[in-house]
């Protein structure tokens, strides 16, 4: 009798243990997410820039647990390559947006394309000496699109994840970007 329960407290332990698990429950509502990377302008303006490091964040709401809205703001810092003088100068170019992101989960794992439409700054005036900015011209309409990848750790409150955006802006001589970026997601 004694062997027949350890045998089957046995046989239901291991059961138990290959039964699938539930996949884990990703968290929806307000968020925020945090991101490093790198921007780079693509041609023909590339050699007027050197890409540099970038900052972004992204406060927003899940609608349902494919769709979020949000707010997007990003800063970057570039070395400008322009004709000398002057040499060694630097520029930031600024962003923000409102968009949005659609996707979808398969238990830990996120993909998703997000966009948004929003206004670019550039905080100097060297881009004019090659026709990338006109003169006294700094604000502009921006366009971003972009898409990514999101793990969900254990904790079903944060994300990690890795997205790559292309940007627009067409009021600087059509001026594009591709951004690389790894962030933190938090959902309240």
């Amino acid at each position: 009798m004694h062997r027949l329960l350890v045998g089957t407290a046995t046989l239901g332990a291991v059961l138990l243990a290959a039964a699938p698990a539930d996949a884990r429950p990703a968290s929806k509502g307000f968020f925020s997410e945090a991101g490093l990377g790198v921007t780079g302008l693509l041609p023909p303006h590339q050699g007027a820039v050197k890409a540099g490091p970038t900052v972004d964040l992204q406060l927003g709401y899940d609608l349902f647990s494919w769709l979020s809205l949000s707010v997007h703001v990003a800063a970057s810092s570039h070395e400008a390559t322009v004709p000398p003088p002057p040499e060694g100068e630097w520029l930031q170019l600024y962003r923000a947006d409102a968009g949005g992101r659609m996707g979808f989960r398969i238990d830990s794992v996120a993909l998703f394309a997000e966009g948004g439409l929003g206004a670019a700054y550039i905080s100097s005036n060297l881009l004019g000496k090659v026709g990338i900015t006109d003169p006294g011209e700094r604000f502009g309409v921006a366009f971003r699109a972009g898409g990514g990848l999101e793990y969900q750790v254990l904790n079903r409150h944060y994300a990690f994840g890795v997205a790559g955006d292309w940007l627009l802006v067409p009021d600087f001589d059509a001026l594009s970007a591709i951004q690389a970026r790894v962030f933190l997601r938090y959902t309240y």
